[in-house]
């Protein structure tokens, strides 16, 4: 309210973007697209490997990271995560109801697609993938 007691829109929150934050969007894209439980994990099993040749345990072992907390993995890689699954979150928010299929691997299936050709595309971008 102003000094008049008229109602005023309050200006909207804003949060600092993290890797917590975006991890949620991107997930969140993927359980409005119609993932499965699986999906998640297997985007992120798709997207390791497509922008890390390698597995998610190995890129963890690789860089001295603990198992399930990025937070721990080089500043670098929490960066090409965030970066990758922000992308990832668009294009799977624009497609939005168009992802379609009669069972739920076929779903799924689609969505990880979607993942993988996004991370080759954010692959080209990072610096030890030249």
């Amino acid at each position: 309210m102003d000094l008049l007691g008229d109602s005023q829109l309050l200006p909207p929150q804003r949060e600092r973007a993290t890797g917590a934050i975006v991890f949620k969007r991107f997930t969140q894209s993927i359980k409005d697209n119609g993932g499965g439980p699986q999906c998640y994990r297997n985007a992120v099993v798709e997207e390791t490997k497509e922008l890390f040749d390698c597995t998610v345990n190995e890129l963890y072992k690789m860089t001295g990271g603990k198992i399930r907390d990025r937070s721990t993995l080089p500043q670098a890689a929490q960066e090409a995560y965030m970066v990758n699954e922000s992308l990832s979150a668009n294009e799977l928010e624009r497609l939005h109801g168009t992802i379609g299929g009669e069972t739920q691997e076929e779903v799924d299936a689609r969505i990880l697609g979607v993942v993988r050709e996004q991370s080759k595309q954010t692959r080209k971008w990072l610096p030890w993938a030249k």
